[in-house]
């Protein structure tokens, strides 16, 4: 059996009663958590801006935009809005290889509701969604080599998981998810990661996760249809992974699966609104502050141990894009100490360009050792986390100093799912009201008695 097929038969054929309680769980701490962020993002221009550009499509009224203002639109149209939303903010999830989330959970929520599925079925489809993201992304990942001269394509692998939540929810059977599979391979983004390059970042980087999941459900539908000639593209030396990386590692399509080892439940849900190098040190910051709390005009300097190549540069250097702002971590230090609540008040462009942030950005420094983000990403996938250390000095000859090993959201520091839910209430009810947070609570609560996914996607409507 070729490696596509394989990954196409745990696709089509799991059922509900093949997960394991944890992750039904996790489903719904990921799906309350995603949502939550995405509507939360509503002031900033490219929600506003992805949301204006879904609902003025016109075309068949089937899905919700999270955030949206009651305007039913195609269900690829709506994955678009929302998961370009998911991104927004920077505050979703992260994997090994990238942000499953804005791609499975949106796919999968607009799909569920058009096609009036289950609250089984959207979570049926969201777990095998992240299994076979995750084995095509973790198998195709390039080498440290590769990535010096070639762009990190996390988007271009990304959009596995919409297309796997698609065809999990229209019912493909193993052999058209295997030419879904083929489609997708022609509609992928390969020049990817270029967000992280030179001295700005582009906020276009947030919509591409939007048009992944846009073409995923795309490409399921394709092969709903029938083409022919489309299948095993994930196989043979001109496969899919020869497109983004030097490496293939086929070994990742014959893991098996137990009660204890669904990828799904690897996912890190990020605490902070920030890069994912950055959750760790923001976390030591927010312990240290609610122990000690400081004023901004008190501090001489910050230091973060190890240096994370990525988040490293001073914030008034960059181009001062909400993306600068999230992959800057003297930015988030100075966001955080003006404004230790984290919401998207973080990112207006008031903030972006505060003189007081632009200040106090100068007095916070990483030292020491340095890494790479994929120094980071290798301690992860072995089940364990980048130990990090910040010490703050104050005027006054204070010094406070604190480390920490799992910040909040890892798997080994996970939130519950009233923690999520509370998060939920307090970033969403300024945009939707009180009454619909604590009402889509309650049937994420409940999922999987939902008899008809679209009687719940319209509380999220502004």
């Amino acid at each position: 059996m070729s490696n596509t097929q394989k990954v196409s038969e745990l696709v089509a054929n799991i059922k509900y009663e093949d997960l394991p309680a944890s992750v039904i769980e996790q489903v719904k701490r990921l799906t309350i958590h995603t949502v939550g962020v995405s509507v939360a993002s509503a002031p900033i221009k490219t929600s506003k801006n992805a949301i204006a550009l879904a609902e003025g499509q016109g075309g068949k009224e089937e899905a919700h935009i999270w955030g949206g203002h009651g305007k039913k639109v195609p269900a690829q149209v709506a994955a678009f809005a929302n998961a370009t939303q998911a991104d927004v903010l920077d505050w979703e999830d992260c994997s090994w290889t990238g942000h499953p989330s804005a791609g499975a959970i949106a796919a999968a929520f607009a799909v569920a509701e058009a096609e009036h599925k289950t609250g089984k079925d959207y979570i049926t489809a969201v777990a095998v969604a992240y299994e076979g993201y995750q084995r095509v992304a973790s198998s195709v990942k390039p080498s440290d080599e590769y990535t010096k001269t070639h762009s990190w394509g996390l988007s271009s692998w990304q959009i596995f998981g919409s297309t796997f939540a698609a065809a999990k929810l229209i019912g493909l059977d193993a052999d058209k998810t295997n030419q879904a599979i083929g489609a997708t391979t022609y509609v992928t983004p390969v020049a990817m990661g270029l967000h992280a390059a030179g001295p700005a970042k582009s906020d276009i980087y947030h919509f591409a996760h939007g048009t992944d999941a846009y073409n995923g459900i795309f490409a399921a539908r394709i092969a709903e249809i029938g083409f022919d000639n489309g299948k095993d593209y994930l196989d043979g030396p001109l496969g899919y992974w020869s497109t983004v990386s030097d490496s293939n590692n086929p070994a990742w399509f014959n893991r098996s699966l137990n009660d204890n080892n669904w990828l799904i439940n690897e996912t890190y849900l990020k605490h902070w609104p920030a890069n994912m190098w950055i959750q760790t040190p923001l976390e030591i910051l927010d312990a240290i502050y609610k122990e000690h709390p400081f004023k901004a005009d008190e501090v001489t300097e910050i230091t973060i141990d190890p240096t994370t190549t990525l988040t490293a540069p001073y914030y008034g250097d960059t181009a001062r894009t909400t993306l600068d702002a999230q992959f800057n971590l003297s930015f988030c230090f100075a966001a955080y100490i003006i404004d230790p609540t984290p919401s998207a008040d973080w990112f207006t462009d008031d903030k972006l360009n505060k003189p007081e942030i632009l200040e106090l950005a100068k007095k916070i420094h990483e030292i020491g050792e340095t890494r790479t983000p994929r120094d980071h990403f290798a301690v992860f996938e072995q089940g364990d986390f980048p130990k990090m250390t910040v010490v703050v000095k104050l005027k006054s000859g204070t010094v406070l100093e604190k480390s920490i090993a799992y910040p909040k959201g890892h798997p080994n520091n996970n939130t519950s799912l009233d923690e999520e839910y509370e998060l939920f209430k307090r970033i969403t009810t300024p945009f939707i009201g009180a009454e619909k947070a604590e009402r889509f609570i309650k049937a994420i609560d409940s999922l999987e008695t939902v008899a008809d996914f679209a009687d719940i996607a319209g509380d999220l409507q502004v």
